[in-house]
């Protein structure tokens, strides 16, 4: 009973010496600085490992570009060896004679042709660079270690592209053909050099200045570095990219001294660490953000690029066909090229509008803008433009009452309807009618219908994201943003688009306003 009092009056003069409250609160301050440093380390990490993921994707990307480019070279050259009466063999001595301007590109080490000689693979011409190495003139190349599987490869698959990685070197081979791929007269073969690709000045400041390196994959990864595919399907090769020596100067860390003042300030105002959790809150769900825009951005690139390579293809042999032999052809072969070149551009040009205007929806920068409309004349036009456009390749019936007027934005309603009626057209069988009918009761309704072979119950659900494409529509040329474009500027509109697709084929695609 006695020593309570004493207890009581040395608390008091804890509680009352400002030293003492000093070091209680430093001693509870040192658990949240401690805190707070273990999770700097920890989003030093993550950060530093999430900065060399996205710089790698940019030289992954580049790379990507540079070897579509140097396998279009290849593609090309076979294209203007294959159905042709010359030998390949003289086509390629008059290409790269002396004082042409036809060279190997940068990269390319080596060219070779091999013809198919009873079951053998004979090298019979090639263009090698400087300390190269390649089989000789004669010599049978399906039995060599570094081309036997890939010139088995591309026998299997004459149509594709094979492409096989050996170190630092990348062979390519293409099937040169007569009149089909089913009769393969020998292959377009090339080396080309992964040092001399990852060292390209193409890929700009970052490998340049040595903030990252890239090499050829050799199997052996090391701490920090990542593995990224280059390519596509079974024509690929594989790099690695890694911090270079500049990585830190260029992405330097937070001291570690100056979080822990931070975290002893933080931990005298409890209110700043609600506002650093909400701070780090916007900072994930930025971060989450920006990772679907770089996906929607890759997956653009590649589906743009992707359907660009066939008009691109056709563009250039066309217009090679015609500057090399343009005296030597007939009219009606010159027409039919100029007919190709004229179809590819419409083609791309189609393509680039329709994702610019997707962009342009997607950004939120197409405007609404309603006025009087005479809606049975604007579907008249809108019929002639569209069997103008195909070729009348078939015949639009279109049924709409005499007079009809409304209030609503004419660009909007040709995206919605333009779109559908070619889509109709594209998919219907050739000189069959697609049906357009304008509806006038309680709302105003728009229904097209075609014959072509329908969607699936399955993809129905799909079929207005972005880019997504019908298994139906596997063989016919397209980008994907038709009827996403249809649906985002029907909405817009105020309407609502409903697709149907029958069993047995057909779609109906019905705009109600």
């Amino acid at each position: 009973m006695r020593c309570r009092p004493l207890r009581c009056g040395v608390m008091k003069r804890v509680l009352s010496s400002p030293w003492l409250v000093a070091l209680v609160v430093l001693a509870l301050a040192v658990l949240p600085v401690v805190a707070a440093l273990q999770a700097h380390r920890e989003q030093a990490r993550r950060a530093s490992a999430l900065l060399l993921d996205r710089s790698a994707e940019v030289v992954a990307a580049h790379l990507q570009l540079l070897t579509v480019r140097q396998t279009g070279w290849q593609n090309a050259l076979r294209m203007r060896l294959s159905n042709r009466p010359d030998a390949p063999v003289e086509v390629l001595d008059t290409l790269f004679a002396s004082g042409s301007t036809m060279v190997l590109p940068e990269h390319c080490r080596a060219l070779g042709y091999a013809a198919l000689e009873d079951g053998r693979v004979v090298m019979r011409w090639r263009r090698v660079k400087k300390d190269v190495t390649i089989s000789a003139l004669g010599e049978d190349l399906v039995p060599a270690t570094e081309t036997g599987s890939l010139l088995r490869a591309v026998r299997e698959q004459p149509a594709k592209l094979a492409m096989e990685q050996h170190g630092a070197r990348l062979l390519t081979a293409l099937t040169v053909a007569e009149n089909s791929p089913r009769n393969p007269r020998g292959c377009l073969i090339a080396w080309w050099d992964l040092d001399a690709m990852c060292a390209d000045k193409q890929l700009g400041l970052v490998a340049i200045s040595q903030t990252l390196t890239a090499r050829p994959s050799d199997g052996v990864i090391g701490e920090g570095e990542r593995e990224m595919q280059i390519g596509e399907g079974d024509a690929q090769w594989r790099l690695v990219v890694g911090k270079g020596t500049a990585f830190s100067t260029l992405f330097p860390h937070v001291s570690e001294l100056t979080i822990a003042v931070t975290g002893g300030g933080c931990a005298l105002l409890l209110a700043l660490l609600a506002g650093l959790a909400t701070r780090a809150a916007g900072l994930r769900a930025a971060l989450t953000a920006e990772r679907e825009l770089v996906h929607m951005k890759d997956h653009l690139l590649h589906s743009v690029s992707h359907e660009f390579r066939t008009p691109l293809s056709v563009i250039l042999s066309s217009t090679e066909l015609l500057e090399c032999y343009a005296d030597r052809l007939p009219p009606e072969r010159r027409s039919a090229a100029l007919a190709q070149i004229r179809e590819s551009t419409a083609w791309m040009n189609d393509m680039v509008g329709q994702v610019l205007l997707f962009a342009r929806i997607d950004a939120r920068r197409l405007p609404v803008e309603p006025c009087a409309v005479n809606v049975a004349a604007f579907a008249r036009e809108l019929v002639r433009a569209t069997e103008t456009a195909t070729g009348k390749r078939n015949p639009i019936h279109l049924t709409a009452p005499e007079a009809l007027e409304a209030t609503l934005d004419p660009a909007l309603l040709r995206a919605v309807l333009e779109n559908l009626l070619s889509n109709a057209v594209k998919f219907s069988p050739e000189g069959v009618p697609v049906l357009f009918t304008v509806e006038r009761g309680e709302r105003l309704r728009f229904v097209i219908r075609d014959t072509g072979p329908g969607i699936a119950a399955g993809e129905l659900s799909r079929v207005r994201q972005p880019f997504f494409r019908a298994a139906a529509a596997s063989g016919t040329p397209g980008t994907g943003l038709g009827l996403t474009i249809a649906d985002r500027c029907a909405t817009l509109l105020g309407g609502v688009l409903t697709i149907k697709s029958g069993p047995g084929g057909g779609t109906i695609a019905t705009f109600t306003l």
